[in-house]
């Protein structure tokens, strides 16, 4: 008597841990997180969204270094430190002129929070030489 009641408390423990431990998980998370490794700088925004589909979230604006689309997927069920997601598990993807030019945290980041005269990836800066 005793065994089964062990065995039937243990069931139920286990049963309610899919819940706890995995609260947002959705398989459409994990396959969006599959197609971002065949996604490359340099690809369109429709050869993206031809991978990936349509972005769940998205946004651009005028910042420091020009014009940036930002695509935003969810691939987490939260972020983490040290992680490459923002806003609670999703993905930034970051287009300047209609190419990809990197995804993640670091890369957002430097888009919408550099300082003057930052350089990052994706900008074709060209240094000009002073006559002398």
């Amino acid at each position: 008597m005793a065994w089964l009641q062990i065995i039937l408390a243990l069931g139920l423990l286990a049963t309610g841990c899919d819940q706890v431990l995995y609260p947002r998980f959705e398989k459409s998370m994990w396959t969006t997180y599959i197609h971002l490794q065949d996604v490359h700088p340099g690809m369109t925004t429709t050869e993206v969204q031809g991978i990936m589909g349509p972005p769940q979230i998205r946004e651009e604006g005028d910042y420091t270094g020009g014009h940036y689309v930002f695509y935003f997927y969810l691939t987490h069920s939260m972020d983490y430190e040290g992680g490459e997601t923002v806003r609670n598990g999703y993905t930034p993807l970051v287009f300047k002129h209609g190419k990809l030019i990197g995804m993640g945290r670091r890369t957002y980041r430097a888009a919408v929070d550099r300082p003057e005269g930052a350089v990052f990836p994706g900008d074709n800066v060209y240094k000009t030489v002073a006559p002398r």
